[in-house]
Order: structure tokens, then sequence, then C-alpha cells
């Protein structure tokens, strides 16, 4: 249950055994000291919250077969990567990276589907704040408008 109230379902398939045999991907998630040294001086922060953040990549049309579901109604294949593989989050990672290089570190930070826009004055913000969402937009990214957090200010 969300914060709004409404229920939202999600499925949960057990890939234990895919995961014995999957291969671990190595790619390094953002360093909290690094980040906490990118702030500076900042005073104003945006959070934005990227939504179903691991089903808006699409899977390679070889591994869908891995992710397999079979109930009463059919067998089903995911096309977009699910929520519970080991990779899912690294991946989603990776994307975000590419999608912010050149932003990142200079204009925002991020954390796996949090983008934290920050800046010292308000113009600035505004400035930063366009191009993270040009980014965002330009790969058709979704986010999570009620989890947002625009323009909180440090006192």
């Amino acid at each position: 249950m969300h914060t709004t109230g409404e229920k939202h379902w999600r499925l949960v398939i057990d890939y234990r055994k895919l995961k014995e045999k999957a291969v671990a991907d190595a790619y390094p998630l953002p360093d909290v000291t690094e980040v906490l040294d990118q702030l500076d001086q900042s005073k104003y922060f945006s959070c934005i919250d990227m939504v179903m953040e691991y089903n808006q990549i699409e899977m390679s049309e070889k591994d869908t077969a891995k992710t397999f579901c079979s109930t009463k109604e059919g067998h089903w294949e995911y096309k977009r990567l699910p929520f519970e593989l080991q990779t899912a989050p690294v991946t989603f990672q990776r994307l975000m990276n590419v999608v912010l290089t050149g932003l990142k570190g200079s204009r925002c930070f991020l954390f796996l589907d949090d983008i934290v826009v920050y800046a010292k004055s308000l113009a600035e913000h505004a400035a930063k704040i366009r191009q993270v969402f040009y980014r965002i937009r330009e790969r058709n990214l979704k986010r999570k408008p009620e989890k947002c957090e625009f323009l909180q200010k440090e006192v």
C-alpha cells in the first residue's frame, strides 16, 4: 500500500534457480560519501523518483525465456526487466548513468531510482532541473509524481 492509500499489486516470481546460474554484475553503486561531497554549499534540492524503474528496461529477446512463469491461464515471459532479478538494480543504475552522462556530479546525483538535483540559487536550480527532465523525457522514462519532491530549501 502506498501513501495515497491505493492498493497496488505486484507479481512476484521465485527466481532462486535462475540466480544460481546468473553471472553477477559488478557494476558499482554510488558511494554515499562522494554524493554528500557533491552537495558543496547547495541550498535548493529536488528529488525525482522513477516509477517501476526496472520495468522501464526492455529485455533482450534471447533472455525473455529465462523469466517464464506458468499458470493455469498460460505460459508468460517478461518483455521488460522484472524486479526480482539480481542484476536489476545495477542494470538500472547503469542506464541512469548513461542517461545523465555529463550531468551527474555537477547538476545532480543519482542512486538507483532517485535523482537529486541540487543548486546554490533558485535560477541555477531551474536550469539544472530542466536539463535533467529533458534527458529523462528524451529516453521516454517515467517518473512517479506523487513521490517526487520539488524545491526543498535547506535552512
